[in-house]
């Protein structure tokens, strides 16, 4: 019945054996396959209704791609039909087609999955997924071959199947739209069918729109940030310079980077952007509101914009020292960690950080004082007129003091009245709060839990074993990344077959396992000819009789190992071992085995050129002779030889365990496995190297699990040291590393509540949570420990009144920030905000509620905890530096002057100076 079938259709000679499967690419063929899913939602695919919708759009888009199908030559106009399961099984009919499936012999079945869902029972023909491929290409009509003037053919092709310009589809009027209107006209008529198509040239631009999208979103952030500066700041000026400082840093970061010999610079570094969005937003904060308050302290600070710049500076400069040391110090320890993009990544987000606080100490000051001199003249004068925008003009009177029409600032006394609402809120409701004796004590309890909670889930919860593999790139519930797991076979809507994708674990000879790459003049992140070259161990004899008869030991016991897979058609293991089909040909040539090693090189090179059908026959440099089956036999082992002396041998065997979806807890027993293989093997002087292909993963995850059990530790550890060195109070110190400590907690409730797993990116972002978590709390604490006050209470309330409006300006700006990448639809941006977004608002949270309680508790009453050097130390660094303090002169003592008596120095003093 096959011959009455029209040419081109989907049947069409389909009887023979050799067409039941898709046809091999040959020289007579170019371009592309689109792939075709069938998908019923309720679970019957192989309904006689499904069955008829999934023929009639094969058919449909059979007739749409036209004189493109790929034709069976070049002497026939006759089309390749879809591969597909009705092509496989020759059948049109839900009854037959589950006949069919009934009467599959083993062989058959394994084949057909690469047509049916995992889940389609084979008797009742029940299930949810199929697929076909439709293959297009050449030679089109007209031409005898591909070559036939090739160009001609190139630009026929093209201009129907990718379309003009960048994005590689077809036009509107081409294959897509057709297809999109098929499908679309068939659903009206099932809607129980869902359809996808796909191939490379249409996914990619698919691919880029959803980074484009995610791009969008990015520079969305860098608004955000820039609004809520204005808000904060009260000036256009002052809001573009610092998103200025914020630009240029990271440019000036990126020219240190190359200029330190750094050749690359990876993907995941641009992620540091979001990092110095929120930093430099609260450095400014900081500088900005100390500002602010200098305008209402007494007229001997407040009475010239040198004395207010003077002691502005120095305790903004003091404030963003301290937190800035934190940072780069926690996020420096990534260097010690082995895997490059993490080391990387962690150093130049520190590079980052140092040209931020330069900028903001050196160059934004500047900024600052040509616009109170020039630009703060009242709201008409200043900011912006009236008439053009009343809120813009709110906002700028409001950040500066100004009457609304053309007023001067005031000369604040400094009362509660004079400061802004933020300011107040933070000096007196929330202090008054938490100095209340139940309310702190109900803060203890309820901080405890968290920590409690927070550190539990972390040691019993966060584990690797949890994590797949295979990573997406995008959410999995974005369409976009269902296609793509569909395309490269990642979805588990489909399993392998026992001829598709395999894992493998080898064993190789030769290398030297001590030092088994040359990485001289490589550079660790290169790619390509920049990995390094191997090193081959010295005083092996891989030609001796002694070597093969091991060799092929080793390839007998490669197939009793529990991890290799079986083949479908005789249950045989899957090893690759050539030496193994060397001597099963030597044999049955009647050659001796093992063969002398002068002449092993040009023995096997002449196996290899042998096509003969005996057993062991190479045949051809593709495939295996009829001792061996397998596909990719020369990736799969093989020899190196220098001149008649092999260097290097590896042999192998597939795995057993799916290509796809693979968790640790899984591979790895499959790799201790082999590697007791290879210690078992290790004898007669050879010293055998055995692997599986996802060793460099297990390595790499138990690097990064090290690395973030090691590394958070050691940056805590850090963050205390640099908090000693910069109050020079012990108990200060430790009370904010325990809040840091308490930040780091009540991340990981949110990590396992949102069901986190750790993976590369979480392990890389967690390796930085400890010096995104540290800038509050220090800030807090160095102010708490500067006050002139005498009680806790009171020197809690002066840092919360002091710093708590700019470390609440920060987080709102790092939280909106990172808040917009959730809407990111790659996983890496998403992940990355997540963190960064939960990092900062446990430590706000922890800053503001938290330190202030234990400091009141707790916290240390005049020189309880100091320790003298360090506090000797700061005495003389920072005299001078405000209020006019001068520095001691060699051989004078130190005489600290209380702050109500210190003599201001003038301007016309200052000027002389």
């Amino acid at each position: 019945d096959s011959g009455t079938r029209p040419a081109g259709s989907l049947f069409a000679d389909v009887g023979s054996e050799e067409n039941q499967e898709f046809p091999p690419f040959t020289q007579e063929t170019f371009s592309q396959s689109i792939n075709i899913w069938f998908e019923s939602t309720s679970g019957t695919i192989l309904s006689d209704e499904n069955v008829a919708s999934q023929l009639r759009i094969l058919n449909g888009f059979q007739e749409i791609v036209g004189k493109f199908c790929m034709r069976k030559s070049a002497t026939t106009e006759e089309c390749h039909p879809p591969a597909s399961i009705f092509q496989a099984t020759n059948t049109d009919t839900s009854a037959g087609l589950i006949s069919s499936l009934n009467a599959a012999n083993d062989v058959q079945k394994d084949r057909w999955k690469n047509y049916l869902g995992a889940k389609v029972n084979y008797d009742s023909g029940s299930g949810s997924w199929t697929k076909a491929r439709l293959r297009i290409g050449g030679p089109l009509p007209g031409f005898k071959n591909v070559t036939h003037d090739a160009d001609e053919q190139s630009k026929i092709y093209e201009a129907e199947y990718k379309g003009p310009g960048f994005t590689g589809l077809p036009t509107r009027d081409g294959w897509i739209r057709k297809m999109n209107d098929f499908v679309d006209e068939e659903a009206k008529t099932n809607p129980d069918l869902k359809v996808r198509y796909a191939s490379g040239p249409m996914i990619g631009p698919v691919f880029f729109s959803a980074l484009l999208a995610d791009a969008l979103l990015s520079i969305g952030a860098l608004f955000a940030v820039g609004i809520i500066i204005w808000v904060q700041v009260g000036s256009v000026l002052l809001s573009v310079a610092a998103m200025f400082e914020i630009v240029i840093s990271f440019v000036l970061a990126l020219s240190t980077w190359r200029l330190v010999g750094n050749e690359s610079f990876t993907f995941i570094q641009v992620l540091v952007i979001f990092i110095i969005l929120g930093i430099g937003a609260d450095d400014v904060f900081v500088f900005m509101d100390a500002w602010k308050q200098s305008r209402a302290q007494k007229k001997s600070i407040s009475g010239s914009l040198r004395t207010r710049l003077q002691w502005t500076w120095a305790r903004a400069f003091s404030a963003m020292l301290v937190t800035t040391s934190t940072t780069i110090g926690a996020l420096c320890l990534t260097s010690i960690i082995d895997v490059p993009s993490i080391a990387t990544f962690g150093t130049f987000a520190a590079i980052v950080v140092f040209w931020n606080f330069f900028f903001c100490v050196v160059w934004f000051p500047n900024v600052v004082i040509v616009h109170d001199m020039y630009m703060v003249r009242g709201c008409n004068d200043g900011c912006c007129a009236r008439r053009v925008c009343g809120c813009c003009c709110q906002v700028c009177a409001k950040n500066w003091g100004l009457e609304e029409e053309g007023g001067q600032p005031a000369d604040r006394a400094g009362s509660k009245e004079d400061m802004r609402a933020l300011e107040r809120f933070f000096k007196y409701t929330l202090h008054d709060f938490i100095t209340n004796n139940t309310y702190r004590y109900i803060l203890f309890g309820v901080f405890g839990v968290i920590a409690l909670i927070g550190v539990s889930l972390a040691a019993t919860q966060v584990n690797l074993t949890d994590k797949s593999l295979t990573e997406s790139f995008l959410k999995e519930s974005s369409d976009i990344q269902q296609m793509f797991n569909l395309l490269l076979g990642n979805s588990q809507a489909f399993q392998a077959t026992s001829d598709g994708r395999k894992r493998a674990g080898h064993v190789s000879y030769g290398i030297n396992q001590k030092n088994p790459i040359d990485r001289t003049g490589t550079y660790a992140l290169g790619e390509g000819d920049q990995i390094g070259v191997p090193v081959f161990r010295e005083g092996a004899d891989l030609n001796s009789e002694l070597f093969q008869n091991h060799l092929v030991e080793t390839c007998d016991k490669i197939r009793t190992l529990s991890s290799v897979a079986l083949r479908v058609a005789d249950k045989t293991p899957e090893s690759i071992c050539f030496m193994s089909d060397f001597k099963t040909y030597r044999n049955a040539m009647g050659l001796p085995f093992p063969t002398a090693p002068t002449t092993l090189v040009s023995d096997l090179n002449s196996w290899r050129g042998d096509r003969c059908t005996l057993p062991g026959c190479y045949k051809n440099q593709a495939g295996t002779g009829v001792a061996n089956t397998d596909r990719n036999y020369d990736r799969n082992t093989g020899f190196l030889t220098d001149g008649d002396k092999i260097t290097f041998a590896f042999v192998s065997g597939n795995l057993s365990i799916p290509f796809l979806e693979q968790e640790l807890s899984v591979i790895e027993p499959e790799y201790d496995e082999w590697r007791a293989l290879g210690e078992e093997q290790n004898k007669d002087g050879f010293e055998p190297f055995a692997i599986t292909d996802r060793t460099d993963w297990i390595m790499l995850m138990h690097t990064l699990i090290n690395g973030v059990v090691s590394g958070v530790p050691i940056a805590i550890s850090v963050a205390l040291l640099v908090l000693v060195v910069a109050t020079g109070n012990f108990w200060v110190s430790l009370f904010a590393t325990f809040t840091i400590i308490g930040v780091m907690a009540s991340f990981f409730i949110t990590f396992v509540a949102t069901k986190g797993k750790l993976g590369y990116y979480e392990c890389m972002f967690l390796q930085i949570t400890v010096g995104m978590s540290v800038d509050y709390v220090v800030h807090l604490a160095h102010s708490y420990n500067v006050s002139p006050r005498h009680t806790n209470a009171e020197k809690m309330q002066d840092s919360l009144g002091e710093m708590g409006i700019s470390v609440f300006s920060g987080a709102i700006t790092t939280l909106a920030a990172s808040g917009l990448l959730f809407g990111c639809q790659f996983n890496v941006f998403f992940q990355y905000g997540s963190f960064i977004f939960f990092v900062i608002l446990w430590s706000i949270i922890w800053a503001m509620l938290f330190f202030p309680a234990l400091m009141i508790q707790f916290g240390p009453n005049g020189r309880s905890g100091d320790i003298p050097p360090i506090r000797y130390l700061h005495r003389v660094m920072c005299m001078g530096m405000e209020e006019g303090h001068e520095a001691p002169k060699a051989g004078h003592p130190v005489q600290v002057v209380p702050p109500d008596s210190v003599n201001v120095v003038s301007v016309k003093e200052a000027d002389n100076a």
